[in-house]
């Protein structure tokens, strides 16, 4: 299999995912299984192909750098298991140092897109209501409001971190 195509199918399988994603949460704060697990095996699946020795226990470790960070604020009820699930399949896909990129930049997009929100209706911080785990927020309009979609900055981080990469692999000099 030729280096290019190893490079880019990675790429543009994750970047169909992530947008499909990103829509998905926005309408209905959902990212449904029928996106996130087979993005999860695709991966590992892809790096067995490749036939590289250690592309599976890339794929492995990547899935885990992804999803593990996640588990806590999952488990918490501050997050649904797709977005954990959708990292986890980015993680297979491009790697565990790509992963943990697309979190931190995940994390400021959710910082940014909080603070904006915040400033755009101040009502919510003069409003304070009492945190419920998101499946019980996603019955009630008002907490519904205060929901982020998560796989949107998920998105946002791994299309960032795409450009990153593309950019420095265009110009390896700068």
């Amino acid at each position: 299999m030729s280096a290019l195509l190893v490079d880019i199918v990675p790429a543009l399988v994750v970047s169909a995912a992530v947008i499909i994603g990103a829509v998905s949460d926005l309408r209905g704060f959902r990212l449904p299984n029928q996106l996130t697990l087979p993005l999860v095996l695709s991966g590992l699946l892809w790096h067995l192909a490749c036939g590289a020795a250690d592309g599976v226990t890339r794929s492995v470790c990547g899935l885990l750098a992804a999803s593990l960070p996640l588990v806590p604020a999952w488990s918490a009820g501050g997050m649904g298991a797709g977005d954990v699930k959708l990292m986890a399949g980015i993680g297979a896909w491009l790697g565990a140092l790509f992963a943990l990129q697309v979190l931190i930049l995940a994390g400021l997009a959710g910082w940014a897109f909080a603070g904006l929100r915040r400033l755009s209706q101040p009502q919510l911080a003069h409003n304070p209501q009492p945190r419920l785990p998101v499946e019980q927020a996603l019955q009630s309009s008002i907490h519904r409001s205060r929901l982020l979609p998560f796989g949107l900055m998920i998105a946002a981080g791994t299309l960032i971190q795409l450009l990153l990469i593309s950019n420095r692999s265009a110009f390896p000099d700068t």
